[in-house]
């Protein structure tokens, strides 16, 4: 028996890969438009770290209005927030 078992990557970490895609940006690039390294989108995309609050919130941004929810929910903002703002 294997002394480490592979865990299952967590939801994030595929939905911030999806989205870079979807931008068709590399890594690099992705990380430069949220102000990280190349090496810390690499770890959110296999799941090893997750991102920073100020993250998400640009990540939500980036998603556009039809996923924006998704990284905002991580760090808490929910729409009735947002409506109170308004």
């Amino acid at each position: 028996m294997r002394a480490a078992t592979k865990m299952a990557r967590p939801t994030w970490a595929s939905r911030i890969e999806k989205l870079r895609a979807r931008l068709n940006l590399s890594q690099t690039d992705f990380a430069n438009r949220l102000g990280v390294s190349a090496m810390a989108v690499s770890r959110w995309e296999r799941g090893i770290n997750e991102p920073p609050a100020k993250c998400y919130v640009t990540l939500g941004k980036m998603a556009g209005p039809d996923e924006c929810w998704f990284y905002w929910e991580r760090i808490g903002i929910t729409k009735r927030d947002v409506a109170k703002m308004s």
